[in-house]
């Protein structure tokens, strides 16, 4: 190997290259994909540098993350949204990168500099840095766990007051990026237990006394002061231990695929090598097996009761320290006997053996996952992941010792182009909710209104749509939910709201509404926009007056006009007039019945007949409901009550 490297260049370059290619994917986002998580980061971040505190819509929000709502919250209040989001984009695609700095400097002191670059580059192909295009936690979460990490090893090594404020610190980082990150005090303990029985003394519990006390005092006035935040629920939750066991097995075969599993063979033979290795590699070991077991119980724990499929990105902050195993095992020449290998092997082939991969790959489990995305579009899932995972086994221990330099670039290959994969499905996915919320504008409401606008929210089942705008506009201060259907998910403050009889929802709404095209109001219409592939055929922006009246409503008519049963028009302030429609029959003969009050119609429509009936409303409490029951499916292009 040669050992003239210049490594500190190449390493920079290696950084700014990984910024220029994940800044440049990530840009090709055209708006935030993954809700309600990027818009609460993003509102939190706003709020943090416009105001001084979390908040969303001015209103308290519970903890998520600090360290990365300041992050992107800073280009967001200073910029317009859009340049914002690119700029935000753009630092977090430098942030995640910057984890091959502490993954360097750590492997430097245990291998040759050659391979410590090996895993620092490495570190930077994975698919999992495609959340540097997404305002995620994960991309300051990455590099925080990786630092805290070494800082355990340099503890382990030299607990200096210089190294155990840098472990405090660096946890610190991690638990303000993310509650996650609480995982590392159990973690640590764990790592100096295991290094305390490698070395057979009781010295490395007494050195590291004061980082276990210091750390643990940490832990104790976080949970004192916050508790778990957002995530309170998940901390008070009971957990079956059948299903928790079941999910922990299932990450820990995740993390195995995570990193393509040569790095995780190469870890279990360093392990089982450990009584040959001098103290800094053994610490290693002792840190690197504590987070594993620290993060796969963790999430598998989590994963059992809140997301039921593979939370993969909650694993990230294994892999640099796994690449790390990989280049240490092959600057050692790649040491193994023919029967360890082969069992090694044997044991993560079985162990990717247990994911039901019918049950765990699908499209929405994808945004947390994104190693599965190749997996997910080449379908036949057994055989693409088991077959991977036996080749990537038998190369681990089959292929001559000669031939092992060659994993590092199979590897980097294999995650260059799942990277790829995952950067492009996200784009893709995200670019269609561009096309369908916003008719490709998203900032078509602050360019129409001239003062604040409420969403008004009915149930639809697209709600992500909501934060969306949210996001994209800021005169979108306030938010009513219809009482009656489902609240917008996540911590966005709104307003319930239900009609009176004289349709009176708000006595002081904003001067501007936003609302589903099945609604209308008393007051005129601003603008009109067409959705695709909603429930709702769009939105209109209303300008109203005090108070916020509620003219009508419809049910049961799809966003193309479609009926395919009961429908109904509801209609308030109601005192005298009719209701009028434009009806088609889709193919088939239909018999449709219109009703209001004692007011009906039974008509019959021959096949691609087109019927435009009109009906007396019948008022009863201030209210007149026209009931439309077609016999098959009619389509609509008018549903209309004219007032008398």
């Amino acid at each position: 190997m040669i050992r003239t490297v210049r490594p500190i260049p190449i390493l920079a370059a290696l950084v700014a290259l990984s910024t220029l290619v994940r800044a440049w994917a990530g840009l090709r986002i055209p708006t935030p994909w993954i809700a309600a998580d990027e818009m609460i980061y993003a509102e939190l971040g706003r709020s943090l540098w416009e105001t001084g505190h979390l908040h969303i819509l001015g209103q308290d929000a519970p903890f998520y993350s600090l360290v990365h709502p300041a992050l992107v919250g800073l280009p967001l209040a200073l910029f317009d949204t859009e340049l914002g989001y690119d700029v935000a984009r753009v630092l977090q695609a430098l942030v995640m990168s910057l984890t091959a700095v502490p993954v360097f400097l750590w492997g430097r002191r245990l291998m040759s500099d050659t391979w410590a670059l090996v895993a620092a580059a490495l570190t930077l192909t994975i698919p999992g840095l495609a959340y540097s295009g997404l305002l995620m936690t994960e991309t300051v979460f990455l590099p925080a766990v990786t630092l805290a990490a070494w800082a355990m090893w340099r503890v382990l090594l030299a607990p200096t007051p210089r190294t155990q404020a840098l472990l405090l610190g660096a946890v610190a980082l991690a638990v303000l990026t993310r509650l996650q990150g609480l995982v590392l005090v159990p973690v640590f303990v764990l790592a100096v237990l295991l290094y305390a029985g490698a070395t057979r003394s009781w010295t490395p519990l007494r050195r590291t006394a004061p980082a276990l006390g210091a750390i643990g005092g940490l832990a104790v006035i976080w949970l004192a002061l916050g508790g778990f935040g957002a995530y309170g629920p998940a901390g008070d939750a009971n957990y079956h231990l059948a299903d928790s066991l079941r999910f922990i097995a299932y990450h820990a075969a995740d993390a195995v695929l995570l990193v393509a599993v040569v790095p995780a063979c190469a870890l279990v033979q360093l392990v089982a090598q450990s009584h040959k290795l001098d103290p800094p590699l053994r610490a290693y070991l002792a840190v690197t097996v504590a987070l594993t077991i620290g993060l796969v119980a963790e999430v598998g724990i989590f994963a059992s009761r809140y997301v039921g499929r593979l939370a993969e990105r909650d694993l990230l902050g294994l892999v640099p320290v796994l690449f790390l195993a990989l280049a240490l095992w092959l600057d050692r020449g790649g040491p193994r006997t023919r029967l360890s290998a082969s069992l090694i092997a044997l044991g993560t082939v079985a162990l990717v053996l247990v994911l039901p991969l019918g049950r765990l790959v699908h499209k929405a489990a994808l945004p947390d996952a994104f190693t599965l995305v190749p997996v997910w579009e080449l379908g036949s899932y057994e055989a693409v992941v088991w077959g991977f995972a036996a080749a990537a086994a038998l190369a681990f221990a089959l292929l001559p010792r000669g031939a092992l330099v060659a994993l590092p670039v199979a590897l980097a290959l294999v995650f260059g182009a799942t990277s790829i994969e995952a950067s492009r499905f996200a784009a893709n996915e995200s670019a269609g909710l561009k096309h369908a919320f916003f008719a490709g504008d998203p900032e078509w409401v602050d360019r129409t209104a001239t003062g604040d606008v409420a969403y008004f929210y009915d149930g639809e089942p697209h709600w992500n749509a909501v934060w969306e705008y949210v996001f994209w506009n800021r005169n979108l201060p306030h938010v009513y939910w219809l009482e009656g259907t489902k609240r917008v998910p996540g911590p966005l403050p709104q307003e319930r709201v239900a009609p009176a009889a004289d349709g009176t929802l708000a006595p002081d709404p904003p001067p501007f509404l936003l609302a589903s095209t099945a609604f209308t109001f008393f007051g005129a219409r601003a603008a009109t926009i067409a959705q695709t592939g909603l429930v709702q055929k769009g939105l209109v922006l209303w300008r109203v007056q005090p108070p916020l009246r509620l003219s009508t409503v419809l049910t049961g008519v799809q966003g193309s006009g479609d009926v395919y049963g009961p429908a109904r028009m509801t209609a308030y302030a109601c005192t005298a007039g009719s209701f009028a429609l434009t009806l088609v029959a889709k193919g088939a003969p239909v018999t449709v019945v219109l009703q209001s009050g004692a007011n009906r119609i039974e008509h019959t429509l021959a096949a691609e007949e087109v019927w435009s009936p009109s009906l007396p409303a019948a008022a009863a409490d201030g209210r007149c409901v026209l009931d439309v029951t077609p016999s098959g499916l009619v389509g609509s292009t008018r549903f209309e009550f004219v007032r008398g």
